[in-house]
């Protein structure tokens, strides 16, 4: 396998295991004993973020994926 497939292939893995990590902080920011000193409000803005930003993420390496090359 040359070097650049096997970057590519590297790298589609960590976006994918980013985007699981992005939804997972912002899931986790929902439990209540994580971050207690820090306002409710705040925490369901920031976890809201993360969960939307890592679904982004995933929607763009899925149709990229998905898209045919020229």
């Amino acid at each position: 396998m040359s070097t650049k497939g096997w970057f590519s292939q590297f790298m589609l893995a960590f976006g994918y295991l980013m985007a699981i990590v992005y939804v997972g902080l912002g899931a986790s920011l929902f439990l209540p004993r994580v971050f207690p000193n820090i306002p409710g409000n705040l925490k369901l803005t920031f976890a809201l973020f993360f969960i939307a930003y890592g679904f982004f993420r995933l929607v763009k390496l899925v149709t990229r994926k998905n898209v045919p090359k020229e």
